[in-house]
């Protein structure tokens, strides 16, 4: 039976097989393999820029109800939240201050100085009885004359003499009496500065002290019955449903915004921001320490709410927000997210992504927040930006996205 000869392959073929072989397993080992990087596509969209800070919500008008006199404050029974109406409510009650005890050194003191008021009064009596016999004489003086004078037997010296002597005495008989009462008003002072406290219960003769405004009782501040002297705060009245708000920008801020600007009122518990108005800017500036201890420039600035009450009824005073100042906006802006931005050479610079791979392009930049930034040139509605690039990413490298490294 004859055999079958195959033909095997010469040395060349094989040891080029196992080049080949081999150049593969290079080419494979020394590949970089593609990034994964994470897009986003270039949009035309709405723009905000807007000046952000902390806010706090505030009756528009507050008033303080305070201590018209010395004394002592009755327990108040109002508390906060209770509605009251102007010139009707009684929002607190005040009795007179008591008058001190006395220690043993002053009242022996004033005891002395009792004694000789009451000396001065019995003196003073005694005056008025000698200035009324002194007028009663000048009186007679003067009509004895005056008929002397009409008969032609006195001289017109002597009638007028007698008569300034009648009206001198008089007046001295009106000042004596103003004395002689000055000097029992005195008395009784003296006398009265010897009353200690009153013991009896006199609450019947109380100061009421009404609501200046309707509205509500904020806040309470003296509750329980104590002593008050005249101007210290009781409490705090008003509407709760009339508020606003008020924030302090730093000045280079506050320049860049104007009166009737629009306002994002945002982190005050509701579902949705809420809409405000700048009302007016405080031409005010005040210096305040920053939490890093650092003196910053700062102005007041107003805002209204736009939204009606029924949206905001759950907000208060006090109440702590975030208001968003429109500084600029914008229809159809060409926009991108600026953490697919980055310096370079001085330049913003951005990558997009080209068939795999990573493209360096120049890009000029507009207005900017805190997200994104408007695109003047460089970049076309639709391209995708990588966004974060890493230090890894050149122009040229080969990329992919990260949702297509994990899917493979």
């Amino acid at each position: 039976m004859a055999k079958k000869h195959f033909n095997r392959p010469g040395p060349r073929i094989l040891i080029g097989l196992i080049i080949l072989v081999i150049l593969v397993a290079i080419f494979f080992a020394v590949r970089t393999p593609p990034i994964d990087v994470d897009t986003a596509q270039v949009v035309e969209a709405p723009l905000l820029v807007t000046i952000d800070d902390e806010a706090e919500t505030r009756v528009r008008d507050m008033f303080v109800v305070a201590a018209p006199i010395n004394g002592r404050l009755l327990r108040i029974d109002l508390e906060a939240g209770d509605q009251v109406v102007a010139g009707q409510t009684v929002v607190a009650r005040m009795m007179p201050a008591q008058p001190d005890f006395q220690n043993p050194r002053s009242e022996a003191e004033i005891r002395a100085h009792i004694r000789a008021l009451q000396a001065n009064v019995r003196s003073s009596a005694a005056r008025i009885n000698q200035a009324q016999a002194d007028h009663k004489l000048a009186v007679a003086n003067f009509e004895r004359t005056d008929a002397i004078f009409k008969r032609g037997f006195a001289t017109k010296t002597a009638h007028d003499a007698a008569r300034a002597a009648r009206d001198t005495s008089a007046a001295h008989v009106a000042e004596v009496l103003q004395a002689y009462e000055t000097a029992q008003f005195d008395l009784k002072a003296a006398q009265a500065s010897l009353m200690g406290p009153s013991i009896g219960n006199s609450r019947q003769n109380a100061l009421d002290i009404t609501s200046p405004e309707s509205g509500s009782v904020l806040r309470v501040t003296q509750e329980s019955e104590t002593l008050l002297t005249a101007g210290a705060t009781i409490m705090e009245l008003g509407n709760p449903a009339d508020i606003e708000i008020v924030t302090d920008l730093l000045s280079s801020d506050a320049v860049k915004i104007k009166p009737g600007s629009d306002v994002l009122i945002d982190n005050w518990g509701g579902d949705r921001p809420l809409r405000g108005k700048v009302q007016r800017i405080e031409p005010f500036g005040f210096t305040k320490i920053s939490a890093l201890g650092v003196e910053e420039q700062r102005v007041n600035v107003i805002i209204d709410f736009v939204d009606p009450l029924a949206a905001r009824k759950r907000l208060g005073h006090g109440y702590r927000v975030i208001v968003r100042l429109v500084e600029w906006s914008g229809e159809d802006i060409l926009q991108v997210p600026i953490s697919a931005l980055f310096r370079d050479a001085g330049n913003w610079s951005a990558f997009i992504m080209n068939n795999g791979n990573a493209r360096l392009v120049r890009v000029k930049v507009g207005r900017m927040n805190d997200e994104r930034a408007q695109i003047l040139e460089g970049l076309q509605k639709g391209e995708s930006v990588i966004l974060h690039p890493s230090e890894k990413i050149e122009d040229g490298t080969r990329i992919r996205l990260r949702n297509e490294s994990r899917a493979g």
